[in-house]
């Protein structure tokens, strides 16, 4: 389908050629996200459904996603990261041009299922090869090349989605990903080096059932129970959720210290750094994609400002985070990741504490100026990961695919929940103010926005304390260590892998 033929780059190192090849693909499955969501509104007009069936469209992606990461290290293995990643990337191009063609909502939830497969790949696959490429000592510079990409997505994805969608449909959310992924697999193709398989790779196909099972009832029930949909099958399925990853758990250190191959090596937790970081990362991860989806139901809501408008405030926090990534990333290679991710905490309490000081009438210039706060905290946060990583070295391909798969889990796991929560307390609480008022006599319509207000202001400070509980667990992450005994050895090339 394409050349394995390698572009000659002499005057780009190789590390560079993995960032080149990978970003593309990064953008892609990112930029699908926000694009997504921007059409929603238009499939729920288009099929006749109500919000709660449309919204499976981001539902049953985001579950999928969470139940095939953790395959991602036994396909680096079994099939070479390169080979891996670029099936990844054509999965999710099937999958984006299906869900274009898609007929009714029935069908497009199950090409988003599909899609689902390629995205939840490709991410730590996208991280996997990028760790890989860098030495430790520069991973700062890696994960700030992967930030700036994130930040453009971020900015770009609203702003094209809706052009895109108004002019043409919501297919166009879909059929955006069909020429960028050819040209993401083509890149990869010429840019990346291709990989021996490992020999003798085993699937643990008990791991991978009560994981993909586990996550996906867990972020079910979890996400419905923080709605208020205080069922008995939902209690059920959360149990049910908790005994499978408890079950995963078990079988996956019985199989390692058996000798036997897990799906995911647990014990990497046992590493203080990356297990301390973990716990930081969901902490970060819970707020700061709780704040985004809250932001702008304040900006709409209750600050009146259009749809354009709103977004236009938003960017001014995917620009603060552009602005500052790459110093972030010359500084985290010099004195550690660990000093930048707790600054980050630190303006992430801040930034939350000023929040829950907005107003119905706030001007607009401080608004933006939290914003700014909050994209400042994004970017050095974002070395969080980079801590997890930091007690790998670049030649240890499998840890480093472990190490990525597991972050990325965690990421996949905390970000819903941190949406569903905040929402949730925001919901039940704005009808504890609204309830109060009533008693008091206290009815209209300014009121009605001064209730959802109050219960903003409570889900800032519950988001402002998790903040907190995540600098605090990163401040007990070991500091990085003062002397290394060598230097890193750059890892030999390898034999060419053509694909079949």
């Amino acid at each position: 389908m394409f050349s394995n033929a390698r572009i000659k780059m002499p005057h780009i190192a190789y590390k560079w050629q993995v960032t080149i090849a990978v970003a593309l693909g990064m953008f892609m499955s990112l930029i699908d996200m926000t694009i997504v969501n921007v059409a929603i509104p238009q499939m729920q007009r288009s099929f006749g459904s109500d919000i709660r069936d449309v919204q499976w469209v981001v539902t049953i992606y985001m579950l999928t996603q969470a139940a095939v990461i953790p395959t991602a290290p036994y396909l680096s293995a079994k099939f070479g990261e390169k080979r891996a990643y670029v099936w990844a990337l054509i999965a999710f191009l099937f999958g984006s041009l299906l869900c274009g063609l898609a007929w009714n909502l029935s069908s497009l939830l199950f090409f988003r299922f599909v899609q689902g497969i390629g995205g939840g790949i490709l991410l730590p696959m996208v991280m996997t090869l990028q760790y890989q490429a860098f030495p430790p000592e520069e991973r700062g510079v890696a994960s700030s090349a992967l930030g700036v990409l994130m930040m453009m997505a971020t900015v770009l994805g609203p702003v094209l989605g809706g052009i895109l969608v108004f002019s043409f449909g919501w297919q166009w959310a879909f059929f955006l990903n069909v020429p960028l992924g050819i040209i993401a697999v083509a890149l990869a193709q010429k840019l990346l080096k291709p990989a021996f398989p490992r020999s003798q790779t085993h699937f643990d196909i008990s791991g991978f059932l009560t994981t993909a099972t586990g996550c996906a009832a867990l972020l079910y029930a979890l996400s419905a129970l923080a709605s208020g949909n205080f069922t008995r099958n939902n209690f059920i399925l959360l149990f049910v959720g908790i005994v499978l990853l408890l079950a995963f758990v078990g079988i996956e250190l019985f199989k390692a210290q058996r000798g036997q191959e897990p799906l995911l090596d647990l014990r990497r937790f046992k590493d203080l750094t990356f297990a301390l970081s973990g716990l930081a990362l969901v902490f970060s991860s819970f707020v700061y994609f709780g704040l985004l989806f809250l932001l702008p139901v304040y900006l709409q809501n209750l600050h009146h400002e259009t749809a354009f408008q709103s977004g236009m405030i938003q960017a001014a926090q995917a620009l603060a985070t552009l602005l500052i990534l790459p110093l972030v990333g010359r500084l985290s290679d010099r004195i550690g990741p660990r000093p930048i991710a707790l600054i980050g905490l630190i303006l992430f309490i801040a930034a939350t504490a000023m929040m829950t000081m907005l107003a119905l009438q706030t001007p607009v210039w401080m608004v933006v100026g939290i914003f700014i706060v909050l994209g400042w905290a994004n970017g050095l946060a974002q070395q969080i990961p980079v801590a997890a990583m930091s007690r790998i070295e670049s030649d240890e391909s499998q840890e480093i695919a472990t190490g990525s798969t597991l972050i990325t889990v965690l990421r996949a796991i905390a970000a819903p929940l941190g949406v569903a929560l905040l929402s949730n307390i925001v919901q039940l609480q704005t009808q504890v103010y609204m309830k109060r008022g009533a008693l008091r006599g206290t009815p209209g319509e300014l009121f009605t926005q001064q209730s959802s207000l109050w219960a903003l202001h409570d889900s800032f400070l519950l988001a402002s304390l998790i903040a907190t509980a995540a600098l605090v667990t990163m401040y007990f992450v070991p500091r990085k260590r003062k002397n290394r005994q060598e230097q890193p050895v750059p890892t030999p090339l390898r034999e060419e892998v053509s694909l079949p």
